[in-house]
């Protein structure tokens, strides 16, 4: 576990939510429709900043969405996440048709700085981690490489799974699932660092909840919202090398992520995070995309 989510976990105590019923675990799968033309446009945002406070910190999240400028079949997910002095910047280019992750970077600063790189192979992801010294002048990508190494796909079936993605990606195909309606299902593999996970994804019935957000150059909203549910049940995919590192926004467990019923926008994010119990984090701002001409 970084540093990071542990001082998420801090910023998120004084918020408290019980989780909700989102899907029947019978729902059918829909990974045909998911690659449907129609479901795959980019969405009516552009970037969504999320934001918690709790006494002396403030934990801050930011997610942009736009399509790879040199390869517009590509889409790029970058997302910053900060809370008091240490940040995390996560650059994700995957494949807008199914969401399946072609590279992937984290760079973290702090007390310590470090970038992780993730190359998706055929039969294996190239992960390599780079670390300044002290002759390190350069970007990033120019620091000394301090370990490389080839991490192999679980040894599992994963027959039933259409992808290999990347957790903040989850967010995108989340949106995209529960505008099929109530009752839709995908199920698909995820990768952390060293770890896979089997995530099944289910549309349903949100529950009302109480927003208080900002549209960028446009209007404030707040009050009672009525929303639709996508929940994440999360189980290791064959041996996790370490503890439980599947986390969305610092939290785990049963993730539920909530949508306007009207404009399909998420709202709120529900999960748990380790002992502080249920925790929900809210959406504060959105910059909506501009039409195309």
């Amino acid at each position: 576990m970084t540093k990071l989510p542990r001082l998420f976990y801090f910023c998120f105590f004084l918020i408290a939510a019980g989780l909700c019923q989102a899907a029947d675990d019978k729902a059918p799968a829909t990974s045909d429709a998911m690659t449907d033309p129609a479901t795959r446009q980019l969405p009516d945002w552009q970037l969504l900043e999320f934001e918690e406070r709790a006494f002396w910190a403030v934990a801050r999240s930011r997610l942009e969405i736009r399509p790879v400028a040199d390869d517009p079949q590509q889409w790029e997910l970058d997302v910053l996440n900060s809370v008091v002095d240490n940040s995390e910047q996560i650059i994700v280019r995957f494949d807008p048709a199914s969401g399946r992750v072609i590279t992937r970077s984290r760079l973290s600063r702090g007390k310590e700085q470090r970038l992780k790189t993730y190359q998706y192979e055929d039969d294996f992801v190239l992960r390599k981690r780079l670390v300044p010294d002290a002759q390190s002048a350069g970007t990033p990508e120019e620091w000394p490489v301090s370990n490389s190494q080839k991490v192999r796909y679980p040894d599992v079936d994963v027959t039933s799974a259409a992808f290999v993605t990347s957790p903040y990606v989850l967010v995108i195909l989340a949106q995209r699932l529960q505008q099929l309606g109530d009752d839709q299902s995908l199920e698909l593999l995820v990768h952390t660092d060293l770890n896979f996970y089997r995530v099944r994804m289910s549309s349903g019935n949100g529950v009302p909840i109480d927003v208080d957000y900002q549209i960028s150059g446009g209007e404030h909203v707040s009050g009672k919202t009525d929303t639709t549910a996508v929940a994440l049940h999360v189980t290791p995919a064959g041996t996790p090398q370490e503890d439980n590192d599947f986390s969305l926004f610092g939290l785990q467990g049963e993730i539920i992520l909530f949508f306007d019923r009207s404009s399909g926008l998420p709202l709120q994010v529900r999960g748990s995070a380790p002992r502080i119990g249920s925790t929900n984090i809210n959406l504060k701002s959105a910059t909506l995309r501009e039409p195309a001409p």
